[in-house]
């Protein structure tokens, strides 16, 4: 049994679900493509990183994920979590599995990418905001969406 007080453990549990929350705030921006969502998910002067890029504040944030326009729809999973908490400051991962679809010369295409989010979180007035993002790609597959009887890929629909 730990010396941590009933109300330490239920603010840390409340801390926990409103980054959870967060999380879940930040996959549906991107499948809405709602980037006026932006300062309730990031810092002022937050950070989002990734493979030969990184975006701070929310006017780089904005134009930057301007660039997932080329899907037609995608879907942010978020699957396990894990937060270190420490007053108004916390790290965070993320575990998310992203699904992108788009076409490819009239292929329709399915771009699929494990995810895990390495998160620094402030609380600003009250809420939690993602200070710092740093986006690790596990895995991805990039496939055709419908293939013929002899596994060649269909062209979309009319």
């Amino acid at each position: 049994m730990t010396s941590e007080t009933v109300e330490a453990r239920t603010a840390r549990r409340e801390d926990e679900i409103q980054l959870r929350e967060l999380a879940e705030r930040y996959a549906r921006m991107m499948d809405r493509m709602n980037f006026d969502w932006i300062p309730q998910v990031f810092a002022e002067d937050g950070v989002l990183a990734g493979p030969g890029y990184e975006m701070t504040g929310h006017d780089q944030l904005r134009q930057g994920l301007q660039s997932l326009d080329q899907f037609s729809a995608t879907l942010h999973s978020v699957l396990n979590t894990y937060f270190e908490i420490d007053g108004d400051r916390a790290t965070g991962e993320i575990y998310c599995v992203a699904n992108h679809v788009h076409e490819v010369e009239g292929v329709p295409f399915k771009l699929d990418m494990g995810i895990r989010y390495e998160d620094t979180y402030s609380r600003v007035a009250g809420e939690w905001v993602i200070a710092r993002r740093a986006f690790n790609m596990v895995w991805e597959t990039h496939r055709p969406m419908r293939l013929d009887a002899e596994g060649k890929p269909l062209a979309a629909e009319a």
